[in-house]
């Protein structure tokens, strides 16, 4: 899963700046462009991207009007050649302001803080009643030197490793460690999707091919990519919507 991007500034030459700095990122993808305010605000409402480099001084509606009109706020990185709006841009909630003409290096500071605000708000996970449970449909794990996003819907099978989780996503043949307790995962996973087997790992239903129970009240969990996975005794039950309940 990438995250998408819209770049917004009325100079073609600004664009293409972060165009090719984005281009040079494996895990972004750009959007939409625009050249001014009116048409910001109208992609944005089109595309939701997750990011959104903004120019300030634009013909018609300029940066900082089209920030405060966005219905839903994105994390924005203001881009400017002037210092001088940095103040009203933070007051804000912005997530950076590039003074043009700024580095690679800088650009990819910005990137992060951007990332870290996504993560927080997934984190968080979107207000609802509390009797409407919210569960999250996607992941961002942090890999040294850049953030990944895992959809929920990749997710096989999940195990405890020490102080953290080890995710596996069978399709990618790829296992991604994130900083988390079972317990705190367990209650952020739709249970009609997930079941916690055992202790230390929690698997996808729909990749559960077969069930073998054995003499003690435990069982084997066969997955569709072949990988045997134990259910305990306390957990025996966790599968009751798929085979019933054991004995």
């Amino acid at each position: 899963m990438k995250l998408s991007c819209l770049i917004v500034d009325d100079e073609p030459l600004a664009r293409a700046g972060i165009r090719h700095l984005l281009n040079q990122q494996n895990q972004f993808e750009i959007a939409a462009e625009a050249d001014n305010g009116t048409d910001a605000l109208r992609l944005a409402e089109l595309h939701q991207p997750d990011i959104i480099f903004l120019d300030i001084q634009m013909p018609g509606l300029d940066g900082l009007n089209v920030f405060k009109q966005l219905a839903n706020k994105p994390a924005v990185i203001f881009c400017s050649a002037y210092a001088e709006h940095a103040v009203a841009a933070f007051e804000l909630s912005a997530v950076d302001y590039l003074l043009k003409p700024f580095s690679a290096e800088r650009f990819q500071q910005a990137l992060f803080k951007a990332c870290g605000k996504i993560i927080d708000k997934l984190n968080r996970g979107s207000s609802k009643p509390a009797e409407t449970p919210s569960y999250i449909d996607r992941l961002t794990i942090r890999d040294p030197g850049r953030l990944r996003i895992v959809e929920v819907n990749d997710i096989s099978w999940i195990e405890s490793a020490g102080n953290y989780i080890d995710i596996h996503v069978y399709s990618q043949r790829k296992s991604y460690l994130l900083r988390d307790t079972m317990a705190a995962i367990e209650k952020k996973l739709d249970p009609a999707l997930f079941a916690r087997i055992h202790r230390s790992s929690i698997v996808r239903k729909s990749d559960i091919v077969e069930l073998r129970p054995g003499d003690k009240g435990d069982a084997e969990v066969i997955l569709k990519c072949g990988t045997v996975l134990t259910m305990s005794r306390r957990n025996r039950n966790a599968l009751a919507d798929l085979f019933g309940h054991l004995t």
